[in-house]
């Protein structure tokens, strides 16, 4: 069955979104009619290939190169697409990555990068963006957290759970001071979703336990996820504010 357009005029920004749950984000998106601005910073035919997805399902798409650590990088990122597709109404944060190391591994310049990443990098797009939502009286911001930020990654990864804790504390706060100017600030945590990079980081044995942990006996989508975040940038969630919406075949209650 095919979407309904409940996005139709809309322009969305994925951070990370050449692969994994922002590509999966980014082409549900265009399903229910947004344009989307595909931000990526290595794995350019992989941005390319979510490009073409878009544009078959009838929608714009835009791909830029930047690295969301970068403040003047993002600046230009998003000048960039709303110039070409105009004002930016959704904005995903999800550039992000897990090296997964324990603490006897981590270095304070390994903690300083995650954390840069996938915590602060949140803040300098949502800082580009948010004054021209103001100006409109309108926007919405999903926060792409995780599991590990909720209950502490399984592999003793401390700097990438605490970063993922910390986005959900920068949602809740941010969605309280945005709501009066009419953005609904809110965040997804996947659970163990079928990417490349958990494919890479995790070996298959570990997997396996871990999916057998799972009560629907097998990993998420992207697509699912990004079911998920289309919600949250609709009208039918004009009353959700600073929630964090757990989306992990109810491994939480295993």
């Amino acid at each position: 069955m095919e979407s309904p357009k409940t996005l139709l005029g809309k322009v969305a920004l994925v951070t990370g979104a050449s692969r994994g749950i922002g590509a999966g984000v980014a082409t549900v998106l265009a399903r229910y009619g947004a344009d989307v601005g595909v931000n990526y910073i290595r794995g350019k035919e992989q941005a390319e290939a979510v490009c073409r997805q878009i544009e078959v399902l009838g929608r714009q798409a835009l791909m830029v190169q930047a690295d969301v650590t970068d403040s003047s990088a993002v600046e230009t990122m998003v000048a960039e697409v709303e110039q070409t597709l105009g004002p930016i109404s959704i904005l995903v944060n999800n550039a992000g990555h897990n090296p997964i190391r324990t603490i006897l591994e981590i270095e304070e310049e390994n903690w300083d990068w995650v954390l840069d990443l996938n915590l602060k990098a949140y803040f300098r797009c949502t800082k580009a963006v948010i004054q021209g939502m103001i100006s409109r009286n309108e926007g919405r911001i999903i926060n792409i957290t995780s599991i590990s930020g909720q209950r502490g990654g399984l592999s003793g990864d401390v700097d990438y759970s605490a970063a993922k804790a910390g986005i959900m504390g920068f949602t809740r706060a941010l969605a309280r001071w945005a709501a009066p100017h009419g953005i609904l600030v809110n965040a997804v945590a996947p659970g163990y979703i079928e990417t490349e990079q958990l494919m890479e980081l995790v070996n298959p044995e570990r997997l396996a336990k871990r999916i057998e942990d799972i009560p629907l006996k097998r990993l998420g989508t992207p697509e699912e996820i990004g079911e998920v975040v289309a919600f949250l940038a609709g009208p039918g969630s004009t009353y959700i504010v600073g929630e964090v919406m757990t989306v992990n075949g109810g491994i939480h209650i295993a």
